[in-house]
């Protein structure tokens, strides 16, 4: 059964490094999705721990990196699916979660810009649950990790 909620609230920040997220309630409280990017180019200590690439962060501060599998944005409708390997390190029970966007549409444009830039940042991975990087001839302009969305 997929996990399902409502954002009320959904914002972007990129003071530190590239953030996008959606959460159930402005006081911090309820379901969150918070995906985050570095801002600069990964260097070799990413690299090595593997983090060369986005991580997706939930409300109990549950993180994993590349995790991605689907996403896709159908007008108000965000569809998430993580890699099973990924569910105890974000503290979820299902893979899928689908999310209700009921922020303004100026807010979610800039949600989707900014989504599109951090799921595409740094390393790409060759099938669900694989560290191995794609090599630069192997990447696909538009990643498949967006399959669906209007980004």
């Amino acid at each position: 059964m997929p996990i399902e909620f409502v954002a009320c609230v959904a914002g972007v920040d990129d003071e530190y490094c590239m953030v996008a997220a959606v959460g159930e309630r402005d006081d911090g409280t309820g379901r969150a999705l918070i995906f985050q990017a570095g801002d600069e180019p990964p260097d070799a200590q990413d690299i090595q721990l593997g983090m060369d690439t986005y991580c997706l962060v939930t409300e109990p501060h549950g993180t994993a990196y590349g995790c991605v599998r689907e996403l896709s944005i159908d007008g108000d409708r965000m569809r998430v699916v993580v890699g099973e390997d990924a569910l105890a390190d974000l503290h979820l029970e299902d893979a899928e979660i689908v999310v209700e966007l009921a922020a303004d549409t100026q807010t979610l444009a800039t949600f989707r810009e900014y989504l599109a830039r951090i799921l595409t940042y740094g390393a790409t991975r060759r099938a669900a649950g694989s560290t191995a990087p794609l090599t630069t001839a192997e990447r696909k302009p538009h990643d498949d990790r967006l399959r669906g969305s209007r980004l």
